[in-house]
């Protein structure tokens, strides 16, 4: 598979500590199992790779897929405990069903807490968006983090 990465998606990905290999990694285990959320256009795809679960957001464009974001968090994704209605279009590429907001405990340093994401009940699988695990997630791993120190 080609992989497409703009100037703007490189400069995100370096300013997240992201490698280009990782988020085709990614891409590549979505599209072989088919492993991801789509709304149709858009697909996003998570990989667990080390201590990070890493996302990407890209498109397929014939046989190049095209990424749009990547991003990542430490938290390690657990149950859900919660979903509450339709994620306006996404679909879990997986099984057919649709995804569903709720909310998904996580784990940090011994600390679970219940966050906010996209999540499929049936196959119990929670993907956190972008603005999410860019803010929220990152915040909360930092103040965990420096509370250990």
């Amino acid at each position: 598979m080609e992989f497409e990465f703009s100037d703007a998606v490189k400069e995100v990905l370096g300013s997240r500590g992201l490698k280009e290999d990782d988020i085709k990694a990614v891409i590549e285990n979505a599209e072989g199992s088919n492993d991801k959320i789509t709304d149709g256009e858009k697909n996003i795809a998570k990989k667990e790779i080390g201590d990070l679960t890493v996302y990407a957001v890209y498109s397929v464009d014939g046989g190049k897929a095209v990424v749009q974001s990547g991003y990542a968090h430490k938290m390690k994704i657990l149950d859900i405990v919660q979903d509450t209605s339709d994620a306006e279009g996404w679909t879990y590429a997986k099984n057919g069903a649709p995804v569903r907001k709720g909310h998904t405990n996580l784990t940090y340093m011994g600390a679970t807490r219940s966050g906010p994401c996209m999540c499929e009940p049936t196959s119990g699988e929670s993907w956190f968006e972008e603005y999410l695990a860019a803010s929220a997630l990152a915040a909360a791993e930092g103040l965990f983090e420096q509370k250990r120190a």
